[in-house]
């Protein structure tokens, strides 16, 4: 960027930085529905950058028993953190991952929750161990 400095009249150039990525919001798209599958992405993004270095370690399910004619699939996204220095242009990682469940016979609505759940978080972080970051119920 060039500027001109209002107290000198000189012209200055500075370097920014500008955000070239879209930020993923924490969600949960239904893909399709077909053949007593249900095909849905999960996604979202965490923050990273300077001291704080986390990733993605794994995206794991947990069902629920079924009840009635519902059932719950918990999605729990590991970020552990590493130590070390993050680079100077990184902001955070983006994730997304697809998944297919196969509906059993009798289930009317599908609840899906995602959480954040951080393994091993930096000493005196203020961030939760476990945070739900999105939630849908599909209804069949």
């Amino acid at each position: 960027i060039t500027q001109e400095d209002p107290e000198t009249g000189r012209t200055i150039q500075r370097t920014t930085l500008n955000v070239v990525t879209d930020v993923l919001k924490p969600m949960i798209k239904l893909q399709s529905e077909e053949n007593g599958e249900l095909t849905f992405l999960l996604q979202g993004n965490i923050s990273s950058g300077g001291h704080s270095i986390n990733k993605v370690r794994r995206i794991r399910l947990e069902k629920e028993p079924q009840q009635g004619n519902s059932i719950k699939l918990k999605y729990y996204v590991e970020i552990k953190h590493i130590p070390g220095k993050e680079g100077a242009n990184v902001r955070g990682y983006n994730y997304s991952q697809q998944e297919t469940y196969h509906i059993p016979k009798g289930v009317q609505s599908v609840y899906v929750e995602m959480y954040e759940d951080r393994i091993n978080k930096k000493a005196g972080s203020k961030q939760p161990d476990l945070k739900l970051v999105a939630e849908q119920v599909f209804e069949l």
